[in-house]
This record gives C-alpha cells, structure tokens and sequence, in this order.
C-alpha cells in the first residue's frame, strides 16, 4: 500500500475516532446534565436516544446522497453539519435545546459514517486491501468508544461538561481539513438513485412518539387518555409502515426481504443484541457516580471491561466468523449477554463495584460475538448487489432498538426506583410529598430542585433519605436489567432457529 493511501486511511481513521468518542462519551455526561438543568433520567436519556435514532434513520439517506453526489462531498457537508450542531451543544442554554443539538449531531454522523466507509472501500482501497482497510476505519471508531468517556471525565474534572463537545469540534474540523486537502473529488455519480423519505418519516415519528410516550408515561398515568392515544398513533404508523414500502420505488425494506426467514431472523439477531450494552452504556457509569461515589474520570476507568472489550471485538469477529461460523458464535454470544445482564441483577449490592464487574465483561464478550457477526450473517442472507442496503439496514435496527430498549429500562426504572423509594422513606418514618420524592429519584442531588427539598431535613434524616435514595437507584437499575434479560434472551432462541445451510444460499 502506498504512502498516499496511507494517509487517507488515518485520516478516515480520525473522522471514525470523532464519530466514536461522541456515542460513549455523552453517556457519562448525564448526571452532570441533570445537575446544570434539574432534570432527571427520563428526560436526560434523550441525550442519548435522540442521536441514535436521527444517527440510525439518517445513515440509509446518507450513504445514497453519496453514490448520488459524491461520499467526498457528503461527508463534508456532513462534518459541517456535525461541527455547527457540537457548537450549539456547547452554548445549550437548556435541555430541549441540547436535545435538538444532538438530534442535528446524528444527521451529521448518519452522513458522514457510511460515507466514510464507502469512500475507504472504493476510492482508497484496492481489492486486496478492502477487507484491511474496513477494519482499520472500524478500530478507528471503536477506539473513540473507549477513549470517549475518558475525554468526559477529563473534561468534567476541569468543572464544565460542556467542554465534551469541544472536542468533537475540534475533530471536525481536522476531519474537515483532511477531506478537503487529501480526499479526490469523484466525477462519475450513480444516476436514477431513489431515497426512501416517506417510509423513513413513517418509521422516525413512529418511534419518536414510542420514545416519548415511554418518557412521559409516569407523569401522565400509564392508563391516562392521551398517553393510550400516543401508542396507538404509533402503532399505527408502524402497520402502515410495510404498506408504505410496497409503494415507493425504493424502500428501506424490500418486498424479497420480507419474504425471506433466514434475512428476517439476522436482522432480528441483529436488534436483540444491542439492548444489554446500550443500558449497561447508560447505567453502569451512573451508577458508579450516583452509588459509589466515584468521579467521571474513575467510571470511565470502571467502565473500560464492557467498552475494551467492544472495541477488540470489531476488530477480531471476522476471524471468528471465518472459523466458527454465525449460528455457534450469535448463540453464545447471546448466552453471555444474557447472564451478564442477569448477574446485575443477582449480584449483592454490598459488592460495590463487583456487582457490575461480571455483567460488564460478559455483556461487552456477548457484543463481540454477536455484533459483528450478526451483521455479516444478514449481508450473506441476500443477493451480492443488495449486501450495501443490508448493511445500513442492519445498522439501522441496531441503533433503532438500541433507542427503545434504553427508553423501555429507563421507563422501568424510574417506576420501580420511585416505589422502592416511597417505601424506603416509609420505613425510615420520613413524610415526603410525591413531588418531592420525584425530585430526588434518580440519585442526583445536586439539581437545585433535590438541593430545595435535602435543605427541608435536619442531618439524621439527610443521611436516612440517601440510604433510601442508593437502595432505589439499585433497585430501579436491577429492573431495567431485568427488561434488559428477557430482551436479550430472546437472540438465543433466533440463534437456535437460525438455518446456516440456507444462510448461505443466495436469495432467489
């Protein structure tokens, strides 16, 4: 490989990296986002699901614009995108408008992230280079999950979180650089290319209103009017979905897909993998600040056995693809997802950090035998000229499930942490009003509405509340574990009905 090629590959490789850091390293920022606008999980979760879903539903569109008009072109346009949208995060004056920022941060990944790849694959690699030069784009992002909370620990310990987005910021713009100054522009653009709109409308608010109507559910009445119309609004956007796809000219989810068992249970096995790592990805840092007491900088250190073991498993699943094949790797890795989750929820919680540690390990082992493989199992379900759909198909689902299933155990939770709570206080003869338990659900006491309601106690009952506050947070994240098991449990049986002789034979 020549010294030209060299350079474009590590300047993928650091627009992979920015793209990779953003994903993991907001999720540690979320009790100090609670704390600057007194909000609690519910709403801050968004932080997350809102990138994940624009990420997800942005990335098919994205990589089309670029066979249309060029990767080189979209990913400047989708850098620019990003770099104005980490700007707005910095100077958020509130949490809505955080949220916006970061819903615009995933339209700009979704066009730079497929656009990256396609441009490595086909602009810088030779055939017997592609395969080499994936993985090093793909280490590079999964190398920014790992380094990602750390720069957020980093930059909390130095007092303002909004400092994260500095960073990204500054990748941007040296990605930008790059793209600009190394990456040739492309003079021949496929023609007659459709993007879907109308059923990537249909399938966002869809979603959308299921993420909100979970969010809200709590403070409206799970049996409240508007919230039963909410879910049923969006369940009927997700029946007209595939009715849709039948009329556009090219859908999302092709009509051959559908019809085809072995396509429909990788892209199954493709959803089911993700919910144990995305929950861990929110929970496990919250609670080693929110119960350990440990700082941004330590949980991010504590966090390293799941996201370590993430990054090396993009890196290593082709191999074990190659020597083991899908069905024995999707079916253990499944099986530790689902005892990893579970031991989270057995574990004592006087073990400390020891209650996380095993489930950490085995969910971030479960990710590096499923992810990879999962994906590479759906591409070799279909025709070779339809591998590209599938694949950002099958990413989209990834992230799209991802943003329930952390919506689903933020919903459970929350309630089961606000009984436990209520009863913890009960116990401790202590008479607080619901809107003020609500206040302090969730463990972050430095909101200034917890702060209004600990200055209404004397000591002794400071310290009870705390106790009462920890047991809750343990035991609402037990819960949202449990939903994570039974989610994940579900892959082992796809895996076990997975035919890998069919797998293999092209679809007609």
């Amino acid at each position: 490989m020549d010294r030209k090629s060299i350079i474009k590959i590590i300047a993928l490789m650091v627009t992979a990296f920015g793209i990779g850091i953003d994903f993991t390293g907001a999720l540690m920022l979320v009790p100090a986002i609670e704390s600057s606008f007194d909000a609690d999980i519910t709403s801050t979760q968004w932080v997350l699901n809102i990138y994940a879903l624009f990420f997800a539903m942005t990335m098919v569109a994205g990589g089309r614009l670029g066979d249309m008009y060029g990767h080189r072109r979209m990913m400047i346009i989708g850098l620019s995108i990003f770099l104005f949208a980490s700007i707005l995060c910095f100077v958020s004056p509130g949490l809505d408008y955080l949220i916006g920022a970061r819903a615009l941060q995933g339209i700009g990944a979704g066009c730079v992230w497929p656009c990256t790849l396609a441009f490595g694959a086909t602009k810088v690699a030779k055939e017997e280079h592609r395969a080499l030069v994936m993985g090093l784009i793909l280490a590079g992002v999964t190398t920014g999950n790992v380094f990602g909370p750390m720069i957020s620990g980093a930059v909390v310990n130095l007092g303002d979180w909004r400092l994260f987005f500095l960073a990204n910021v500054v990748f941007s713009c040296v990605s930008m650089a790059t793209a600009i100054l190394l990456m040739e522009r492309e003079t021949e653009h496929k023609k007659g290319e459709h993007i879907d709109f109308a059923g990537m409308g249909i399938l966002s608010l869809a979603v959308l209103l299921l993420l909100y109507g979970l969010d809200v559910g709590a403070d409206w009445g799970w049996t409240s009017l508007p919230l039963i119309l909410l879910f049923f609004v969006s369940a009927v956007l997700f029946f007209l979905f595939p009715r849709v796809e039948k009329r556009v000219k090219e859908p999302l989810l092709l009509p051959q897909l559908m019809q085809n068992r072995e396509f429909l249970i990788t892209l199954g096995l493709n959803m089911f993998n993700v919910s144990a790592a995305f929950v861990g990805l929110l929970y496990f840092p919250q609670y080693m600040q929110k119960v350990l007491g440990w700082s941004v900088f330590q949980s991010a250190l504590g966090l390293a056995p799941l996201t370590v073991l993430l990054a090396v498993g993009s890196i290593v699943s082709g191999t074990l693809y190659n020597d083991f094949g899908p069905k024995r790797l999707l079916f253990w890795g499944y099986v530790c997802s689902t005892l990893g989750a579970a031991s989270v929820v057995v574990m004592p919680a006087s073990a400390g950090y020891l209650q996380i540690l095993p489930g950490m390990a085995l969910i971030g082992l479960g990710a590096t035998l499923t992810v990879g493989p999962s994906g590479t199992a759906a591409v070799c379900a279909v025709k070779p000229e339809r591998a590209g759909l599938v694949g950002g198909l099958s990413f989209m689902t990834h992230l799209v499930y991802g943003a329930i299933s952390v919506a689903c155990a933020t919903a459970v939770m929350y309630v089961s942490s606000l009984q436990s709570l209520k009863t913890g206080l009960a116990a401790a003869d202590i008479d607080m009003s619901d809107t003020d338990q609500k206040a302090i659900n969730g463990g972050t006491l430095t909101t200034e509405s917890a702060k209004a309601v600990m200055q209404k106690l004397s000591s002794d009952e400071i310290e009870k509340v705390k106790s009462a506050i920890t047991a809750a947070f343990d035991t609402g994240m037990n819960m949202a574990f449990v939903f994570a098991t039974f989610s994940v449990a579900v892959g082992i049986i796809l895996a076990l009905m997975l035919d890998e002789k069919k797998l293999h034979k092209i679809e007609e």
